[in-house]
């Protein structure tokens, strides 16, 4: 009688134990360190008035008439915003202008902003000290009005309005 060898097993054993302890400990981590506040912002916005109805025939519609009085925003100070536009640093902040009703004045920079602004609002000169309006040029990188508006907000005003972009308005 001859007796027949059985092969060695060929099988192999992953120690699933320490794996799903690795796999649920990464989670843990990822889970514990994952602060959604510190990635994303918030700002406060509110929506236009619903203004008027469409025009019914095209001789209703009156170009020199605003779409909406309650949209304007009744603030005496305009932070305006100049872009560069040397093709090496294209939308960068070149000038900083604010404009009040005693005249225009170049502040250079945000941090100059800030300062400007902070002195304005303790002036007898602005009656209006919650509403204050940005005017961005339109090759202005985005991120550099949100710091405009940012300055603004740090300085005390809480209403920050958006105007025309001065590069793209008409002088009539």
């Amino acid at each position: 009688m001859s007796r027949r060898r059985e092969a060695p097993s060929l099988e192999v054993t992953l120690p699933i134990t320490p794996m799903l302890d690795m796999t649920f400990q990464l989670l843990t981590f990822f889970i514990f360190t994952y602060h959604p506040s510190a990635i994303e912002g918030q700002m406060d916005f509110s929506l236009p008035a619903s203004g008027e109805a469409r025009a019914r025939t095209e001789a209703d519609v009156d170009p020199n008439k605003p779409s909406d009085t309650d949209l304007a925003l009744k603030s005496q100070i305009t932070v305006v915003l100049k872009a560069q536009r040397d093709g090496l640093n294209d939308g960068v902040i070149s000038a900083v202008l604010v404009q009040t009703p005693t005249g225009e004045r170049d502040v250079r920079n945000l941090d100059g902003l800030l300062k400007f602004l902070n002195d304005q609002r303790t002036s007898q000169d602005i009656t209006n000290k919650d509403d204050i309006q940005i005017q961005a040029e339109s090759k202005l990188k985005y991120a550099y009005v949100i710091d405009a508006m940012d300055t603004c907000l740090k300085a005390g005003f809480t209403r920050v309005g958006f105007g025309a972009p001065p590069d793209l308005t008409t002088a009539n």
